[in-house]
């Protein structure tokens, strides 16, 4: 498994490059975020030994025991998961940003539970981009609203959004989401110029979220494989 797992770091990392060439991006200014949810520490320990140090997690209860038994100083803890009320508490002490703010009772509670252990912790607005039933996020006219409810926290940084297009095997058409998804980014930094993250992009379609302007991108099967 370790040296698979080897293989298809390197693979994609050729991959990332080639796809920051496109587009003429700095790979540097990059966030390759490890999907690493239902994968054991041990698989997450040789990631993280092949330089890759930014893990996210979709379950809280995995985060919280994850983050106990890998003790590097390396690691930052992204939560892009659903965010339930009882599980904030343990979202605050756990991670290092939050992906997934669109509620302003968990936006409260979020910044509240950091202000206990004195943390300010990185979020970004989830973004129901396509108006999916089956997906969170606020609507697109209602990104300005969260982000001022955010930023009037003070221990929660606005650092972005992020959004789950629609799948489609449409080109076009999934250009087209993703260059509006660059222009909500740009609506956003007009006002709150800091908020320069772009989370977007999965194994299915990274290379294009790059070039439409990604800075952080949320790979799982290309690197530990397919889930079983």
């Amino acid at each position: 498994m370790q040296i698979e797992i080897v293989k298809n770091i390197n693979e994609l990392r050729k991959k990332i490059d080639s796809a920051c060439m496109s587009g003429n991006i700095n790979p540097n200014n990059l966030t390759l975020i490890a999907v690493s949810k239902k994968k054991s520490h041990e698989l997450i320990n040789i990631a993280l030994e092949n330089g890759i140090y930014d893990f996210g997690e979709n379950y809280a209860q995995e985060l919280i025991e994850k983050s106990k038994l890998i003790k590097s100083n390396k690691i930052i803890w992204h939560y892009i998961g659903p965010i339930q009320s009882n599980k904030v508490k343990s979202i605050a002490a756990c991670a290092n940003w939050v992906h997934t703010l669109h509620r302003e009772k968990i936006i409260t509670k979020l910044n509240t539970e950091c202000e206990k252990i004195n943390k300010v912790i990185n979020g970004c607005i989830q973004v129901n981009i396509s108006s999916e039933s089956s997906k969170n996020g606020c609507e697109t006219n209602e990104l300005m609203d969260i982000a001022k409810i955010i930023k009037s926290m003070k221990n929660i940084n606005l650092r972005g959004i992020m959004a789950l297009p629609k799948l489609t095997t449409n080109k076009i058409e999934r250009a087209e989401i993703m260059e509006s998804i660059k222009n909500l980014s740009l609506e956003l930094q007009s006002t709150y110029p800091d908020a320069t993250s772009i989370s977007l992009g999965t194994t299915s379609d990274f290379e294009d979220a790059i070039i439409h302007g990604s800075t952080m991108i949320r790979i799982g099967e290309s690197i530990f494989g397919k889930r079983l």
